[in-house]
């Protein structure tokens, strides 16, 4: 695949400001697995061998969950992905798009575009585990830890603990009485008096993300797969404390060569 700008990927319309975005899908939706380019990578670039952190719908940078991912609905084909991006914390899309285009089974050319530049393209290969279905990255198989066990705070959050079961949200000690949905694999919508509060969203790893819900968002909304919200008052991201994900990608990365 020739070096391009991916300028469709990433342009800021006014689809991007509005509370979902309809002409897109989180990567992924409900699925069975999880998708190719979730996993622990080497980037060959110009200069040198680097790592690239990826789980079912986010790029990790230094450490945590950093940029979601939306696949362009109907540009996929097998071997090719594209994707809108937006960095936790923003409003709308992030004017960088990647695109994965799947040369092996294990390996991939990995594109970025970042708006007024020229694209960047270069080779990868898998270090993780042959099974990427069974990545500790993955959302799948994780059962029921966004409805129960601890999570610690991040510099990322506000909260320094965290803890969602079926009719609590407790946050350092203080518990507000809310129901519990799931909404997709690796999400739940969390109601309080009948409104949407928030999600908490699986990042993959070792992390998860509590979503504020903006006012106004109706639980038909909070429900809908087929679109996705992008404005929230804040987004904080926790660590699950039995997590052994983190030693696993370090593990991995020290395989660069």
């Amino acid at each position: 695949m020739p070096v391009n700008h991916l300028s469709s990927l990433f342009k800021t319309t006014a689809a991007a400001a509005l509370a979902a975005a309809s002409l897109l899908m989180a990567a992924p939706a409900a699925q069975a697995e999880s998708p190719f380019h979730t996993g622990v990578w080497q980037l060959n670039t110009p200069e040198g061998a680097r790592g690239l952190v990826v789980s079912d719908w986010l790029v990790f940078e230094n450490g945590l969950p950093k940029r979601w991912l939306y696949r362009r609905a109907g540009t996929n084909d097998a071997n090719q992905f594209d994707f809108f991006t937006r960095s936790i914390g923003d409003n709308g899309f992030t004017p960088v798009g990647i695109r994965v285009y799947r040369t092996g089974e294990h390996e991939m050319k990995y594109t970025i575009s970042e708006k007024g530049k020229d694209a960047i393209e270069v080779s990868a290969k898998r270090l993780s585990i042959p099974s990427y279905k069974n990545s500790c990255l993955s959302v799948e198989n994780k059962g029921n830890r966004l409805k129960g066990g601890g999570w610690v705070g991040t510099p990322q959050s506000a909260g320094k603990k965290l803890r969602v079961s079926k009719s609590k949200l407790t946050i350092d000690g203080k518990s507000r009485d809310v129901t519990v949905e799931d909404v997709r694999v690796g999400r739940v919508g969390i109601m309080e008096n009948g409104k949407p509060l928030a999600f908490f969203t699986d990042a993959g790893g070792d992390y998860g993300v509590l979503q504020w819900f903006q006012d106004g968002v109706t639980p038909e909304v909070m429900r809908d797969t087929t679109k996705e919200v992008m404005d929230f008052k804040a987004e904080e991201i926790f660590r699950w404390q039995q997590g052994t994900c983190d030693r696993q990608i370090e593990s991995r990365l020290k395989e660069m060569k």
